[in-house]
């Protein structure tokens, strides 16, 4: 199957009415998440088309490019900019956009999103300020109107999550949930939604509408943006929209925990539902289950460690039943079965203390993957022995995962286990154990023999605290789980900064089995750990093209999630 159909997100054409649209979601079956009437999705494009089918586009330069994700971008900051989509007639809805100021051309410049678009010149907006401030404003003929206005931390190259909610004469905007302005207006009452620049660059991502209706000026906060903290505020009045579940500590969203907005997704749902998770440490044990696929968990600011999904059990962790302890499988704070999972902004860990107990079997997984098509992009991954294991259902089915630009630590072992993954861009960071000689090992593969592609970390650098000896970090052993002889482990380092920390001898035996029998090699590498030895098999220039990210993740249905 091409790129563009796994990733394509269905369009909605745009309906007569607000009702005809409602009839309309009604006999196509909409999903909906709770047991009250749902709000149905009037449109969405997240751009994984590769295009901008349906977007008119007025000044600016416009063109759909890789951001993390492929999105919608505007290069130019000499001149107002907007790019408009849906329908005239579209009444009471909530138009949502990731928003990416990556350049501002002045003081108080910004950058927007639109609805009940009349015409370029004339529609309401949410603008996110470069002087830090967010306002609800009304354009009619050129000329603009400032109907709420607040403070708003703005960042370049930082992602938020705008909002704009019309219905009747009310409307409502947010940035990243946690900020409200609101007021009353009856300039426009219908029209579509879009996006928009004033002397500034920026990427736009995830646009979706939906009908649901905003909440009254009377019954929200003030017309300042404060964050949604209070803790007797109860969780959203309205259902969560089609594809888009919050989650918030403080019960500001539709859910206070990871795990409840998953149950919350249909099973054997068929299009993208993505859970934005609100800033906080949410300890919880959470499972992706094979039979809720397209599932997204996106942290809401952009900022990775500001959203951190944890637990601390170990492999030797008694169970509370009496049963006996986790095993290392077990110690899973987050298990993904689901097939084409994405992750973006956040953290996921495994905060067991070695320190604090005496077990025999201190494993401790922070993430495993037994999905296929799973992207990560922005995300840490934190723990210390057995950190991330990215497998597979059985050892016959091969599950691809790629991470992007994420953070992975650990000492031992700890990206480990048969599934297919690649390493783009990342920082791989081995910790100190306190020894001279041997602080561990990054990689513990059980790649099956008919497979052949493991691990490739590509563009990676690998770093250790100052503290970690020079030449004490083993690159990986071979992992033969139950002494399997046809887990033969593949593994290549290509194209990295290797640090000090890595040994000249990078590669070592493990339990029996010989790194020599398995599948090691490196490419094209650099840095203080890089040196090339005897003991460091070098991949032929020949065999380069053969293993490249593409390569690893093609498989038989042509997937490329590769940006």
């Amino acid at each position: 199957m091409p790129i563009t159909d796994l990733f394509r997100r269905a369009r909605w054409r745009p309906v007569a009415t607000a009702a005809a649209g409602l009839a309309l979601a009604t006999a196509m079956a909409t999903l909906t998440f709770t047991a009250t009437a749902a709000a149905a999705n009037l449109y969405a494009d997240d751009f994984e088309d590769g295009n901008s089918t349906g977007w008119t586009s007025s000044g600016g330069s416009w063109t759909v490019a890789t951001d993390g994700n492929r999105v919608l971008r505007q290069s130019g900051t000499s001149a107002d900019a907007r790019a408009r989509a849906g329908s005239s007639s579209w009444r009471d809805y909530t138009v949502t956009a990731r928003v990416k100021p990556t350049a501002f051309n002045g003081s108080n410049r910004f950058t927007a999103v639109i609805a009940r678009a009349q015409s370029n010149t004339s529609y309401y907006y949410l603008a996110l300020r470069s002087n830090h401030t967010v306002e609800l404003k009304k354009l009619v003929g050129g000329s603009s109107t400032t109907l709420a206005t607040g403070s708003v931390t703005v960042t370049a190259g930082a992602w938020y999550t705008l909002s704009l909610s019309v219905s009747g004469t009310a409307l409502r905007g947010t940035v990243n949930g946690a900020t409200a302005l609101t007021a009353t207006d009856a300039q426009f009452a219908t029209g579509g939604i879009g996006v928009a620049t004033f002397y500034a660059a920026a990427s736009f991502d995830d646009v979706t509408v939906s009908d649901s209706a905003a909440p009254s000026p009377s019954a929200s906060p003030t017309s300042s943006p404060v964050p949604s903290n209070s803790p007797s505020a109860p969780p959203s009045a309205s259902p969560p929209p089609v594809g888009a579940i919050v989650v918030a500590k403080d019960g500001s969203g539709h859910h206070t925990t990871v795990q409840a907005a998953v149950d919350a997704v249909p099973a054997n749902n068929t299009s993208r539902v993505t859970i934005s998770i609100k800033p906080g440490t949410y300890r919880e044990l959470v499972t992706v289950p094979a039979n809720k696929p397209f599932v997204s968990f996106v942290g809401t600011t952009g900022n990775a460690a500001d959203v951190v999904i944890t637990y601390d059990n170990a492999s030797g962790t008694p169970k509370p039943d009496g049963s006996g302890t986790y095993g290392t499988t077990g110690s899973t704070s987050v298990l993904l079965e689901g097939n084409d999972f994405t992750a973006r902004d956040l953290t996921f860990s495994n905060t067991f203390d070695e320190a604090a107990h005496d077990y025999s079997a201190e494993q401790a997984v922070a993430v495993t993957t037994r999905g296929d098509r799973l992207v990560f992009d922005n995300v840490r991954i934190l723990g210390n022995q057995d950190t991330l294991q990215p497998s597979s259902p059985n050892a016959a089915t091969v599950s691809r995962a790629y991470y992007r630009n994420c953070y992975v630590e650990g000492d031992v072992d700890f990206i480990f286990g048969r599934g297919t993954a690649v390493f783009d861009r990342c920082e791989i960071r081995s910790l100190n154990r306190g020894s001279t000689s041997n602080n561990g090992y990054v990689t513990a593969a059980s790649t099956t023999i008919t497979n052949p592609y493991g691990y490739l970390f590509t563009r990676c650098t690998l770093t250790a605290p100052s503290d970690v000896a020079a030449q004490s970090v083993h690159l990986g052993r071979p992992w033969h789980p139950s002494g399997d002889v046809n887990a033969i482990a593949q593994v290549i380092f290509r194209d990295s900064v290797l640090g000090a920390h890595v040994k000249d001898a990078p590669w070592t035996d493990m339990s029996g089995f010989s790194w020599r029998d398995a599948r090691f090699f490196e490419y094209h590498n650099t840095g203080p750990g890089s040196t090339v030895t005897a003991d460091r098999p070098q991949l032929p220039d020949a065999d380069a093209p053969q293993f490249t990210a593409q390569a690893y993740l093609a498989g038989a249905d042509g997937w490329n999630p590769v940006g």
